[in-house]
């Protein structure tokens, strides 16, 4: 499993995202994997990279249909080759 974590921010529309991570978060939502939103960002799970990629995709062109000019993305992969890893995993590791 890859665990990543992501976040868009939605340029040109106004101090509150709020409308905009919804979108996003339905996007993910749709897209079956399993997700966790954070306060600043999101973390997923996903089989391979081309899963990340595509709901990535999906989310900037949802804010980009939705109205947002201009979107930042940032992504951040954890890709562990030695163990099997999840976000429950990672989560456990730290209590």
């Amino acid at each position: 499993m890859i665990v990543a974590e992501f976040s868009t921010v939605p340029m040109g529309v106004g101090a509150s995202a709020s409308e905009h991570i919804r979108a996003v978060h339905q996007v993910l939502n749709d897209s079956g994997l399993k997700f966790v939103p954070g306060p600043m960002s999101t973390s997923l799970e996903a089989e391979s990279f081309q899963e990340i990629f595509d709901v990535v995709e999906l989310a900037n062109q949802k804010l980009a249909q939705i109205g947002a000019p201009r979107v930042i993305t940032t992504v951040m992969i954890d890709y562990r080759l030695d163990k099997e890893i999840s976000i429950e995993s990672k989560l456990k590791a730290i209590k």
